[in-house]
């Protein structure tokens, strides 16, 4: 006779279908220990990572224990209150299941339920350690979004038999007893040490075990340990079909990943590199090939089966964009039939296997397919399951806050290696997440990799310490390579050979004093004339508002219409972001064929700061923190051209840096975009100091100056004040997000599209997503008119296409709009090549050349 558990459903088919279709549970839950040992024995980078978590075991006991508990975790669905909501399945089944239990329990939830009953019966599995049993049973139980609390009350089994009750018990108990012994496990020997991915690492396999590419099966007539055999090759097509598994080609140098390119500079030290787990810090001047070199010691890590993909998170959506492109290329010669490249935000070849899913199980959004749709659907996140994923820090960052499917993200993460770019552009708060990713990737057994031109010795220290309390030598060494191991003396690379060092490279410096440093009719003559003469002119203002009134200002009083004006900033619909920045690389790009004839200029924000390849003549912008202000240099004068291709007045790098009139006027910046008075006044000082500008030995020596902690001797004591609530204030947020982090267990987590779960993740730059739409007949449709239906497998890909990214200033104008999913809804009205609508007192206008933005009515 077969054992109990056989008498339930582990997935069914909607009961709107002709005729019952269910799953045994047994045979569900092996499909998913199908997908977890067969992505084990594949990847030796997660067999390496989930055996040194768990310290001292053998790699074959702590593959025995990780399948277990996989197979564990739907415990939960072994009860009639879940086993009620395909009544069909159920009666079949367990033909004795009476009427009067027959309306299923809505709110019960086999992840909790699975957790509580497995503590209530702790005492009947024979595990010897409870403490840690239930330790191992949260993270398994919790793969629908959210780990159990560390002490889950079960819910009261009301107007059922206690036959049934009893059934139910029984058949926990046998299905833990047998898996025990399926899995060959010493009950009273769990280990003691919790693998950090383990969360993670089932809810993916529960997706993956829930698609199509695992049949039903209704009869229990297999054993368990044929069954599992029997499902390794759907287990290998199914992780195949979600871009999990790809064979990597035998390139791993830089002419062969990147063909046509001769190592210079810092790439000449990647073979050197140590091939270990580390964090490696990556300091060099913009365009001088850091993107390459942790590129090339990416691939190399994946090859010395150190890492499962590679993640590469950057500061903005405009340098993800641009950065798709580099690694799309690169990718074709790493795998030997390409790679799953994601862009968070952009297409991914996971439609392919989403579309194996099947949405219509009796279970409804509590089903792991159902899950795996949504999550996975919403481009943002499809990055964290790719061979390369790329992405925006933010998606990195949700990884430590109290989100649904927090685990998840935090998975893809530490199976990666992470690179993260542009790490100088990340304030002190995101520096505080920041810390908390580096030191789960390190507990993980993961690597990291930071980029940055340079960084403060205090930043660097810093950076370190949340790696594992290291500590690093200041040092006037530029360019550099850092390396961090574990309880090992930290690894520093120079540049030895003189003719690999950066070149001299001086950038002549020029202020124009100017109220609330707003453009008068003077500068822009200058600008328009520079243009006139044929000069590629780059003007960059720290606030949207300030670009698009700039730009609509350029275009009134440029006498000669010849001379366009473009505009771009993080303002767009980001399907019409993506058209803008593909016309600004052409246009200012580096591809001397493709670059329009004649001036032209750009009127940005502080989207062209970084990645962005662009080469502009003649630059003019606000002030900025000197590190980002270097950022913005590095896209003049970038490549060397014939001598003819630049205007003659502009063939010398100039930089033209509108600052204050005087210090109170700080505020004007600071209020909205750079908090730091402190640092734009010492910015400010250092300009005013030197007629010229000399990298790379700028980097270490103004950066260093500006962010010391000590006072300059010359600093006005108001310059001073500000700094310290300034740091008072950083403090004190970074307080509440390391409480939201530590009480993750407790706190009710945020969907991981709520606009507060976006709040969390950085101070200067907070936002909301706000998605522009026309409404007829009660139907909600994009710009351009396609329907917006919440059924539809687009949906989420229209949302991520069609949002915007407004400040959190916003929220209180947009208090009208319906909100849904985190998202706020705009409702315009179309007028000529405009969509409009009016909010209280200001009225609300969209174009796609011109963006969102707001007037007084």
């Amino acid at each position: 006779m077969a054992a109990s558990y056989y008498r339930y459903w582990g997935k069914a088919k909607s009961e709107t279908e002709a005729a019952p279709a269910y799953h045994l549970l047994p045979y569900h839950c092996l499909d998913v220990a199908a997908v977890a040992i067969c992505w084990w024995e594949h990847s030796k980078s997660l067999r390496l990572q989930l055996v040194q978590a768990m310290q001292n075991e053998s790699e074959e006991l702590a593959k025995a224990w990780v399948m277990f508990f996989v197979a564990l975790h739907d415990l939960g669905k072994l009860d009639i209150r879940f086993q009620c909501k395909a009544w069909r399945a159920a009666i079949q089944l367990q033909p004795d299941i009476p009427q009067n239990v027959k309306q299923p329990n809505t709110d019960y939830y086999h992840g909790d339920a699975g957790y509580a009953w497995f503590l209530y019966e702790l005492s009947n599995y024979g595990f010897s350690d409870t403490e840690v049993a239930a330790q191992w049973m949260a993270e398994v139980a919790g793969h629908h979004g959210v780990i159990p609390a560390a002490r889950q009350d079960r819910q009261k089994v009301s107007g059922v038999s206690p036959l049934l009750i009893e059934r139910d018990q029984q058949a926990r108990i046998n299905w833990v007893d047998d898996l025990s012994k399926l899995f060959q496990v010493d009950l009273t020997a769990i280990p003691e040490q919790v693998p950090l991915m383990l969360a993670g690492f089932c809810s993916v396999c529960d997706w993956i075990g829930s698609s199509e590419y695992f049949s039903y099966e209704a009869k229990p007539d297999i054993d368990l340990k044929t069954y599992l055999e029997s499902r390794s090759q759907q287990a290998v097509q199914a992780l195949t079909a979600f871009g999990i598994f790809a064979k990597l080609e035998a390139n791993q140098s830089l002419e062969t990943l990147f063909p046509g390119y001769t190592p210079q500079g810092l790439q000449i030290l990647i073979d050197d590199l140590p091939l270990q787990q580390n964090l490696t810090l990556i300091e060099a001047p913009t365009g001088s090939g850091k993107t390459e070199t942790a590129l090339v010691y990416a691939a190399k890590m994946l090859h010395a089966g150190l890492a499962d993909s590679i993640i590469f998170a950057l500061p903005t959506q405009a340098t993800a964009n641009a950065m798709l492109d580099r690694l799309e290329d690169m990718a074709s010669h790493l795998f030997a039939e390409g790679a799953n490249v994601v862009l968070a935000h952009g297409k991914s070849s996971l439609h392919t296997a989403l579309k194996t899913i099947d949405r219509t199980t009796a279970q409804g959004s509590e089903d792991a397919s159902q899950q795996a749709a949504r999550w996975l659907t919403a481009s943002k996140k499809r990055a964290f399951l790719g061979q390369i994923g790329v992405c925006t820090i933010d998606q990195v960052l949700l990884s430590v806050l109290p989100v649904k499917h927090k685990f998840v993200r935090s998975f893809g993460v530490q199976k990666s290696l992470l690179i993260v770019d542009e790490v100088h552009a990340y304030d002190s708060y995101m520096y505080g997440l920041l810390a908390k990713v580096l030191e789960q990737q390190h507990q993980a057994g993961g690597s990291v990799l930071l980029l940055s031109a340079t960084l403060p010795q205090n930043q660097r220290q810093y950076l370190a310490n949340s790696w594992d309390k290291t500590a690093i030598e200041n040092t006037d060494v530029y360019p550099l390579i850092t390396q961090i191991y574990n309880r090992q003396t930290p690894g520093s690379f120079p540049i030895t050979d003189s003719q690999q060092l950066p070149e001299h490279r001086e950038v002549m410096l020029e202020t124009w004093q100017l109220p609330k440093l707003q453009f008068d009719d003077a500068s822009l003559q200058h600008i328009i004339s520079a243009a006139s003469q044929g000069a590629k002119v780059a003007v960059i203002c720290n606030l949207v508002a300030d670009a698009q009134g700039l730009a609509k200002r350029l275009s009134d009083v440029a006498i000669n219409p010849d001379i366009p004006v473009d505009l771009f900033h993080s303002r767009f619909r980001f399907a019409d972001r993506q058209v803008i920045e593909d016309a600004v690389k052409t246009r200012y790009g580096k591809d001397e064929k493709k670059r329009v004839l004649g001036g032209r200029i750009l009127i940005a924000t502080q989207v062209i700061e970084q990645s962005l390849d662009l080469d502009f003549d003649w630059m003019i912008t606000q002030l900025c923190p000197v590190d980002l202000l270097f950022q913005r240099m590095g896209r003049l004068h970038r490549h060397l051209r014939p001598a003819g291709n630049r205007s003659p007045d502009f063939r010398v790098p100039r930089c033209v840096v509108i600052v204050p009139e005087q210090a109170q006027q700080y505020g004007h910046t600071g209020e909205y975009v750079y908090q730091n008075i402190r640092v734009l006044w010492r910015t400010e000082q250092l300009i005013g100091q030197h007629s010229s500008v000399v990298f790379p030995k700028a980097y270490r020596d103004w950066i260093g100056k500006v962010y010391q902690d000590d006072p300059w001797p010359e600093e006005p004591s108001i310059i001073t004040e500000a700094f310290e609530h300034y740091h008072d204030t950083v403090q004190e947020t970074a307080k509440m997000a390391a409480a939201w982090v530590m009480n993750l267990g407790v706190a009710e987590p945020f969907s991981d599209e709520s606009d507060k779960a976006s709040l969390l993740t950085r101070d200067g730059e907070m936002s909301l997503t706000v998605v522009p739409v026309l409404i007829s007949d009660n139907q909600r449709f994009t710009l351009d008119r396609e329907v917006m239906d919440k059924q539809s497998k687009l949906y989420w890909e229209q949302l991520s296409l069609n949002s915007i990214s407004v400040p959190n200033s916003w929220i209180s104008r947009l208090a009208e709009c319906p909100k849904e999913d985190g998202v706020y809804f705009l409702a315009l009205q179309e007028d000529g090549d405009h969509w409009r609508t009016v909010l209280g007192k200001q009225q609300i206008i969209y174009s796609k050349t011109i963006g969102l933005r707001v007037e007084n009515n």
